[in-house]
């Protein structure tokens, strides 16, 4: 028969071990932070084609071309350069956007966290500085790959986003995007395919303004 006291200390080396592991366990900001990590990327720029479906206010398919840019630490955005037809109408210029996983840990804290049986993480998370913003909800696979966003607005808008991943000299970076918008007065889907990237190169500070 096993001592009491041995017991007491396997009980107290189980509680201390699990107690460990909970300590362990990443927050939800350090979640985001993996997921939007790119250890030595201070710029990029980059090609994107967009096929485009308009639903509303009406109905439209057709294709369209920018160049994204991302500067470290938290400025994105994309330039506009070729829309065809009444779609032109819709879309042209510049957009600062914040659908760059690199750009999220600096604009959102995450209020909560759940995991599924996979180990995915679902994150919850709160604008730190956009008024615009009701919550946004971030999906980020065990491995900490940013999977998904999906903003929610106070005027009733939103904007979901998937991405597709691939290795760029070292950095995991956008290979193509659904995206999936609906607002007031349009809405849209859309699928992004990235070009060829430009990493590390010099890009004007004048090309994050709006």
């Amino acid at each position: 028969m096993q001592h009491p006291y041995s017991v007491g200390l396997c009980l107290g080396g189980l509680l201390a071990a699990a107690m460990g592991s909970a300590a362990a366990a990443p927050s939800g900001d350090e979640i985001l932070a993996h997921a939007g990590a790119s250890a030595g990327l201070t710029s990029y720029s980059v090609p994107v084609h967009f096929d485009v479906h308009m639903h509303k206010p009406i109905g439209i398919k057709a294709g369209a071309d920018g160049i994204a840019y991302f500067k470290a630490p938290a400025k994105a955005a994309i330039a506009i350069t070729h829309v065809p037809g009444p779609l032109g109408g819709f879309f042209k210029g510049s957009y600062t956007l914040d659908m760059v996983p690199q750009t999220w840990p600096a604009k959102y804290s995450v209020t909560s966290v759940a995991q599924d049986a996979q180990g995915a993480y679902e994150l919850q998370a709160a604008p730190k500085n956009d008024p615009s913003v009701d919550h946004v909800v971030f999906n980020v696979t065990a491995d900490y790959q940013p999977a998904s966003a999906h903003w929610f607005y106070k005027d009733g808008s939103s904007i979901a986003l998937a991405l597709q991943n691939q290795v760029v000299q070292g950095f995991r970076l956008p290979q193509s995007e659904t995206i999936t918008v609906s607002m007031p007065k349009y809405s849209l889907d859309a699928t992004a395919t990235y070009g060829e990237y430009s990493v590390n190169t010099p890009i004007s500070d004048s090309v994050f303004s709006p």
